[in-house]
C-alpha cells in the first residue's frame, strides 16, 4: 500500500478508511493506494494526527480482517 497526497479544492464528504467517520475533505487529502496507484479510500484529519506508523498498524489489522 502507498500514501497518496493530493491537492484538494472540492469540500465534498468522505468516509474514513479507518474510523469510517464522515468527514469533509480539506486543501489536501491523504489517500491509501494500492501498488499500481489505484485508491481504497481517504484518511480522515484525525487519523492523520496520529502519524504513518499508527496508520499503516491500521491498514495492517484492516487488511488481516478482510482476510479471515
Amino acid at each position: 500500500m502507498q500514501f497518496q497526497i493530493e491537492c484538494n479544492t472540492l469540500k465534498n464528504f468522505q468516509i474514513c478508511l479507518i474510523c469510517n467517520k464522515q468527514f469533509q475533505t480539506q486543501e489536501a487529502r491523504l489517500i491509501i493506494c494500492n501498488d499500481q496507484g489505484d485508491g481504497y479510500g481517504d484518511i480522515c484529519p484525525q487519523c492523520m494526527t496520529m502519524g504513518a506508523f499508527w496508520i499503516g498498524n491500521q491498514l495492517k489489522a484492516l487488511d488481516n480482517k478482510l482476510s479471515l
